[in-house]
């Protein structure tokens, strides 16, 4: 009866450990670089299409995010803009400032990248890999 004991609980802990990559929003901290642009005709049918772009962002542990080599202003990844924000795990959010005011980006991992929604009227995001 010990040993169906101990395989229970062996099991059990097993079977608790989660190895999922997506489990939560928290490894979002490192380097991504831009891999795709949601291309969406109005209709909700949009696919992420290859981009080849040097953008990339970094998020720090003090929930600071940066970009270089483009903005977050712009999902077309023009240069000019705000090149830094914020970052909520709590919210899976990005704060920053741009022409026109503040902007909300929210994000989440999925299939191991970072997707990053912009508020737009269409849909609009940009897929991200993870650097090393």
């Amino acid at each position: 009866m010990k040993k169906i004991s101990i395989y229970l609980l062996l099991t059990l802990v097993l079977i608790s450990c989660n190895s999922d990559d997506d489990a939560g929003n928290d490894n979002v901290i490192g380097k991504w670089k831009l891999i795709g642009q949601l291309v969406d005709p109005g209709d909700g049918s949009g696919v992420f299409q290859p981009v080849f772009s040097n953008l990339t962002l970094h998020f720090l542990q003090t929930g600071n995010v940066t970009a270089t080599n483009g903005s977050f202003c712009s999902i077309y990844t023009q240069p000019e803009g705000s090149r830094s924000g914020t970052f909520s795990l709590d919210t899976n959010t990005i704060e920053t400032e741009c022409t026109n005011g503040k902007i909300t980006i929210s994000f989440e991992i999925k299939d191991g990248n970072l997707i990053l929604y912009f508020p737009c009227i269409e849909g609009c995001a940009q897929k991200y890999s993870r650097t090393f």
